[in-house]
């Protein structure tokens, strides 16, 4: 009898009715999707003013994070929305380029521009990228109130994105020390929509942020729940009408604060004190290059402007006089007089240094008497590589240490306080320069006694970028939030006269050496976002 051969098979390990996982893979059609998406959602940043983008641009981002398939594909699709995203927005950082006043070459400003650009929008990408894996860690169910799914506790996505995206980007991974600079928010896009963003002097930019996220994730939640795909589950509801109703839920809220919105800007302002900005546009290349002006013509140049401005509250931009003011005497004196003869009393933008030898950007006033403030504003936001060289960066190359050039040749320290300045008996609160991204910073001069925020900044690091619309637009939120008038002063332009509820009254045009005049009211009363916001 022929000898037979026993056939066993392979016993599978998997249980039944259960399919082996998949290994989780990167597909290129996703993440070309969130480059796309990404790409669209900076079109809302200022400067493009596709607002309604905002709105919407997140749903598919929101559906791609949670269909990915697993932590790695979701952190690679973040990371590839968020830089899409960040290099619209960031745009500005190539007119860097030319760089020819800190001593570079064309090829050499041009590489520098580009790379600036790329490493910024790529530090905002990784941002983004930590919270998309962070949603795709956490077991999330559509609705507003958790519940157990498949024997596990799941959070709702509706609040708990929102929370992780604004603590993510306005807060934590974009603080001060881990060289964050918050400036590509989300509820920006929303500065000319004056109904929209009267809901800031309660819960401030953060929570029309998260409110503005909230929107997104409803709208991506209605739509799992409808199309009923497996990938889209952990944002979906349990019902269909649940899906609804929380739909519903977040349109009332969203329809409340534009009511609210529309009668807060209803209540009349009265504006009556004069206030004058002096736009001496002397863009970068005219100041290191082609010209390097001395003391006594820049001087002249916003003595000119002084003589055109009419009695009223006068502020000169960043470091409109780059120099010790102290130690300049002919200066101080000039200054005082002119103040005293035409009553102008003024801000001026100059640089301060300490008994210690600390230098500092600073902010100066001077009453309509012709008598120096004794207290100077130090600035408290100081930018990287801008205005003082990271620890770090000492270890780098030092045509990167040359970046940082400021008028006293080897970076600014940091300010510790806000400062008010009493001026003809009305207290204003100077901030300089990026720091009107800082709802911190305005809020605590506020409180500190400040009944009107003016900002001197100078942008011609930039040249004519959008840089000046997004500036001017983080203005207007600080405004809102704090129930102040707000005049932001830029050395090359856009400057602008702000009211309390946002409306930008007066704008100049950029590159012109003008005198922005108009009227500003002096308010004394708090928001309840003042109070809260420390």
């Amino acid at each position: 009898m022929p000898a037979t051969r026993s056939r066993t098979k392979k016993r599978s390990t998997v249980p039944k009715g259960k399919k082996s996982a998949a290994p989780a893979t990167v597909a290129p059609a996703a993440l070309f999707m969130a480059a796309v998406c990404g790409g669209v959602f900076g079109l809302s940043a200022p400067g493009f003013d596709q607002w309604y983008l905002a709105w919407i641009a997140l749903v598919p981002y929101l559906l791609l994070t949670v269909s990915s398939s697993g932590i790695k594909d979701a952190f690679l699709r973040g990371l590839v929305f968020g830089a899409a995203y960040n290099l619209v927005y960031l745009n500005w950082y190539i007119h860097l380029h030319p760089l020819a006043w800190l001593g570079y070459n064309e090829p050499e400003s041009i590489a520098l521009a580009v790379a600036a650009w790329l490493i910024v929008s790529l530090h905002q990408a990784l941002i983004v990228a930590i919270v998309t894996a962070a949603i795709r860690l956490l077991p999330l169910t559509g609705g507003f109130f958790p519940r157990v799914v498949e024997e596990r506790l799941c959070l709702p996505a509706p609040l708990v994105i929102p929370a992780l995206w604004v603590l993510a980007e306005n807060k934590i991974l974009n603080a001060p020390n881990f060289l964050g600079v918050p400036w590509p928010m989300i509820e920006y896009s929303q500065y000319q929509v004056l109904p929209v963003i009267q809901i800031a002097s309660w819960i401030g930019g953060i929570g029309l942020g998260a409110l503005i996220v909230m929107f997104n994730t409803v709208l991506a939640s209605v739509i799992a729940t409808v199309t009923a795909r497996i990938s889209f589950k952990s944002l979906a509801c349990h019902t269909s009408s649940s899906a609804v109703s929380q739909g519903l839920t977040v349109a009332l809220c969203v329809a409340g604060v534009v009511a609210w919105g529309y009668s807060r800007l209803n209540v009349p302002q009265y504006a009556a004190d004069t206030v004058s900005v002096l736009q001496g546009s002397i863009n970068i290349d005219m100041e290191r290059t082609k010209h390097r002006y001395t003391l006594p013509e820049l001087m002249d140049r916003y003595g000119t402007l002084l003589a055109k401005a009419p009695p009223g509250l006068c502020i000169w931009t960043e470091s409109a006089l780059p120099a010790y003011l102290k130690n300049e005497t002919q200066l101080l004196s000039d200054l005082t007089r002119a103040s005293k003869e035409a009553k102008h009393p003024m801000v001026v933008g100059s640089i301060d240094r300490d008994f210690d030898g600390r230098v500092y950007n600073s902010a100066f006033g001077i009453d309509s008497d012709g008598r120096l403030y004794n207290a100077v504003y130090h600035k408290r936001y100081l930018v990287p590589f801008g205005e003082y060289m990271p620890n770090f960066a000492h270890y780098l190359p030092e045509w990167v240490q040359r970046l940082t050039n400021t008028p006293a040749g080897a970076g600014f320290h940091a300010g510790q306080k806000p400062v008010v300045l009493d001026l003809d008996g009305q207290k204003i609160a100077p901030l300089i320069c990026f720091e009107t991204l800082s709802p911190e910073l305005c809020a605590s001069s506020v409180r500190n006694g400040g009944n009107l925020l003016v900002n001197l900044s100078d942008l011609a690091w930039f040249h004519e970028s959008m840089v000046g619309d997004q500036m001017v637009a983080f203005s207007v939120m600080r405004a809102v939030e704090n129930a102040r008038y707000f005049v932001f002063a830029a050395n090359t332009g856009p400057s602008a006269i702000i009211d309390s509820n946002g409306r930008i009254v007066h704008r100049s045009i950029p590159g012109k050496v003008v005198v922005l005049t108009g009227k500003v009211r002096y308010n004394s009363e708090r928001t309840a976002f003042t109070q809260w916001f420390n």
